[in-house]
């Protein structure tokens, strides 16, 4: 149902994207009162028609353009709506909306109403699917992102106390990059991992924030065991606090 789901937007947003080209090109209907508007008429937005001389051949300006018929910004009074008439315009792009002339008004209703339906599909699956494993996992449960969300938080707080508890720089720098290893290897995984449940949960926009740190503290504990590969220890350090001072804000962007 998902799946569905995610077709039915896509094949909306199609079909709304068709509809709002003709929201604001209508026929030249035989009836004049069809651009009417209640101050007057309705005005061009772009010229119409093309200009042509006694062969038939279209006029040109001095930049090899052809001459338009009627300018952009004029009004379609009926003697100028003839004037197209008569020069083969069938459809004229114009400044005003109406409801009235847009031909594709509800194919655009449609595309509206599978957008929403669509959309309660997703919102109703994603709700199910968050249920399911809550009901299958726990807090403590490694299938849990948030779990490794939070073991990740632990094992940085860890790592810069045992930074400070250690004398000798190697093992300062055996201690970065067998740490900042497991982050790699495992823990940032299962959170990719789980990312459906973790937009579940949050929501798609609270869910980008989320990431959007998530992926800032995750950058620093690379940095931090690229510079403890190369024996710069001090940015190693340096890299260890910066993502211990993200923290906060990680935990404020997950609840």
């Amino acid at each position: 149902m998902k799946l569905i789901g995610h077709l039915l937007i896509t094949v909306s947003v199609i079909l709304g994207a068709i509809a709002t080209t003709t929201s604001y090109v209508p026929n030249l209907m035989e009836d004049d009162n069809w651009l009417a508007t209640p101050t007057g008429f309705a005005h061009l937005n772009a010229p119409a028609g093309a200009q042509r001389d006694t062969t038939g051949a279209f006029e040109m300006d001095e930049n090899g353009s052809r001459i338009p018929l009627v300018q952009s910004g004029t009004e379609l009074t009926p003697s100028v709506q003839a004037r197209l008439r008569e020069g083969g315009v069938d459809r004229v792009r114009v400044k005003e909306f109406s409801f009235s002339r847009w031909p594709y008004a509800w194919l655009f209703a449609v595309a509206l109403l599978g957008l929403v339906t669509g959309g309660i599909i997703v919102k109703r699956e994603a709700r199910q699917e968050l249920a399911r494993h809550a009901a299958n996992t726990n807090e403590t449960s490694e299938g849990n992102p948030e779990h490794a969300i939070f073991q990740i938080i632990e094992l940085t707080h860890a790592l810069r106390e045992e930074l400070r508890n250690l004398s000798n720089d190697q093992a300062r720098i055996n201690a970065i990059i067998r740490r900042v290893d497991q982050v790699q290897k495992e823990l940032s995984m299962q959170v990719v991992e789980g990312r459906n449940l973790l937009k579940a949960k949050l929501g798609l926009a609270k869910f980008a924030e989320f990431m959007d740190a998530f992926s800032r503290m995750e950058r620093t504990l690379n940095r931090a065991w690229s510079a403890a590969a190369d024996g710069v220890l001090d940015e190693a350090v340096a890299c260890i606090e910066d993502a211990v001072q993200q923290v906060p804000d990680l935990k404020r962007k997950l609840t």
